[in-house]
């Protein structure tokens, strides 16, 4: 039963880690219209949004070799 869970949540941080990548991309096509509409402070906070993905990305994925 805990193989089971293990390998289930193995998944699930893979699983997390690349639906991350869709909201990163959908971030950045948001951050360069706020830059074009001149609302340079959201796009700022939309890029450390993305740099914060990227890092959120690493410990999932560190999470899953964990359990290896």
């Amino acid at each position: 039963m805990l193989d089971k869970k293990l390998l289930k949540l193995e998944k699930l941080c893979e699983h997390w880690a690349e639906h991350n990548i869709s909201h990163k991309e959908n971030f950045e096509k948001w951050k360069n219209i706020a830059t074009e509409l001149g609302y340079d402070s959201v796009a700022h906070d939309l890029e450390n949004a993305m740099v914060m993905m990227d890092k959120c990305n690493e410990f999932l994925l560190a999470a899953k070799d964990g359990l290896k």
